[in-house]
């Protein structure tokens, strides 16, 4: 028979155990979306604007800002308008 004590192990085992899960599916599709992003760049502007993009997001969640950066990549005429967008919107997120 299971104590008390066992099943609120279990039941807060079980809850970080998704929460794993959660923050790996959205780990990986920000990574999708970023490589997406980097080869729209690439396309765009060349590799070595890609490989500074793809730098600059890293560790951005996937979401509206990896969406709005897409926006960026079709808007901007220059790399360096593109670049400078993206430092600052990310500045902007981790301050």
């Amino acid at each position: 028979m299971t104590t008390l004590l066992e099943a609120s192990w279990d039941q807060w085992e079980a809850g970080v155990h998704k929460q794993g899960i959660e923050r790996g599916i959205e780990r990986g599709r920000a990574e999708q979306g970023a490589r997406l992003l980097a080869r729209q760049a690439a396309l765009k502007f060349g590799a070595r604007t890609a490989k500074r993009l793809a730098t600059l997001l890293e560790g951005l969640p996937a979401g509206e800002d990896l969406e709005r950066v897409g926006d960026w990549i079709i808007e901007c005429a220059a790399e360096d308008e593109l670049l400078s967008r993206v430092a600052a919107m990310r500045e902007a997120s981790s301050g």
